[in-house]
């Protein structure tokens, strides 16, 4: 089977599974996880390892194709759909950022059980170097999606110095059973995505275990064994805030496949027609969302086949083209917001009732909206600052 191939059978198991995806959604919300038969069909069906070398038993497919998969589960579930992002993510960037001593590590013994969840932002770390490593003697970090079934996690630690400055942003790697995960992820969507804060107290963590975020962010890997293959030159951040807005470009194509399947049979009121596909309000409402829905998938594709091209031609992504990705990403979940909103107006209130698929779509769609990653406003203004000739505000990209 040709690599081609390959990727196209990893969409079309994605397609496959969007009806069980479906069925399973109430069930989803209310034990607030993926349940564990959709864990099972996702691991069968090799989603988790679309992003992980060859090596480890991955596919090591490029950032087209898990754009793909990512946009296709979550037309089934959004919180599925996020969770798959966000796991499968992790693998690039475990394989980008670590050596193979760490790899052999944590794929040596049974590389099949192997699920990454993380979060690079703590609320709060306390960690100093000491001999051979790191020991965080009190780490906490919020919404860490995954948390319930991840096996390995992918954690970001800051450096302070005496001075109280900081030294670095270190990015370190452990076994989830030495964190402990709390119990509230009590939310007004992406309730089954189980984005529980986990705890950290005297954890000692290896050098090797360890690497910076700073030098990552610029291409600086130290994955020195996988140097030779494209997937792991692509650009580390823009790749990670990709993850978090993709489910939301499913969940809006969902909302106007729904809206299109129940609308020759909604009576109208009070608008001068019996049916209300035959209103010309209907028919501008549907036209401008489906061309919004269009605008955001086009954004996003660029993102995906930018980071490919640039991967692939063996120079890493330079600043300024990282900065426009991310001002692509926040305008094309800004488009994804604008199109739910007008197939809402469109839908009338029945939404509003527990169970409707129109409503768990939106709360999960704010949910993810609502990420200061995928601020339209900051990534613009980011952007805008690159183009006037000044640097970007943003302290990663």
């Amino acid at each position: 089977m040709t690599e081609v191939a390959k990727m196209d059978m990893l969409v079309e198991k994605a397609k496959a599974l969007i009806p069980k995806l479906r069925n399973r959604a109430k069930e989803t919300d209310e034990i607030r996880r993926i349940p564990e038969a959709t864990m099972k069909e996702l691991r069968d069906a090799g989603l988790f390892k679309m992003l992980r070398p060859k090596r480890y038993g991955g596919f090591e497919t490029d950032m087209k194709t898990y754009t793909d998969v990512i946009v296709e589960i979550s037309k089934g579930c959004g919180s599925t759909g996020w969770i798959l992002a966000l796991c499968a993510i992790r693998e690039l960037m475990v394989a980008e950022s670590f050596s193979e001593k760490t790899h052999l590590e944590i794929y040596g013994e049974n590389e099949d059980n192997v699920l990454f969840a993380g979060v690079y932002e703590p609320r709060k770390c306390i960690a100093r170097k000491v001999e051979g490593g790191y020991l965080v003697e009190e780490g906490f970090w919020m919404f860490c999606s995954g948390s319930l079934h991840a096996t390995w996690g992918y954690f970001g630690m800051p450096i302070i110095g005496e001075d109280g400055n900081l030294i670095d942003q270190v990015l370190m790697t452990l076994p989830f059973h030495e964190m402990e995960i709390m119990d509230d992820w009590h939310t007004l969507g992406l309730r089954g995505t189980g984005s529980n804060s986990v705890k950290m107290t005297n954890v000692f963590i290896p050098d090797h275990r360890c690497t910076s975020f700073v030098k990552a962010l610029d291409g600086n890997f130290e994955s020195k064994h996988l140097r030779d293959i494209p997937l792991y030159n692509t650009a580390l951040f823009p790749a990670l805030i990709l993850s978090l807005g993709l489910a939301g470009l499913g969940l809006v194509k969902y909302a106007l496949e729904f809206f299109q399947e129940v609308l020759p049979n909604r009576k109208a009121a009070h608008i001068g027609v019996e049916y209300i596909r035959d209103a010309a309000s209907t028919h501008a409402i549907i036209a401008d969302a489906s061309l919004k829905i269009d605008t955001a998938s086009m954004h996003y594709y660029r993102v995906a086949e930018d980071l490919d091209k640039w991967a692939k031609s063996g120079k890493y992504m330079d600043r300024q083209a990282r900065v426009r990705t991310l001002a692509d990403i926040g305008y094309a979940n800004q488009m994804c917001k604008e199109a739910l909103d007008l197939l809402l107006l469109g839908s009338g209130s029945g939404y509003v009732y527990e169970g409707h698929p129109l409503q768990r779509i939106f709360r999960d769609f704010m949910t993810l909206y609502s990420h200061r990653s995928l601020s339209p406003t900051i990534t613009k203004e980011n952007y805008g600052r690159v183009l006037s000739g000044l640097e970007s505000n943003a302290i990663r990209y």
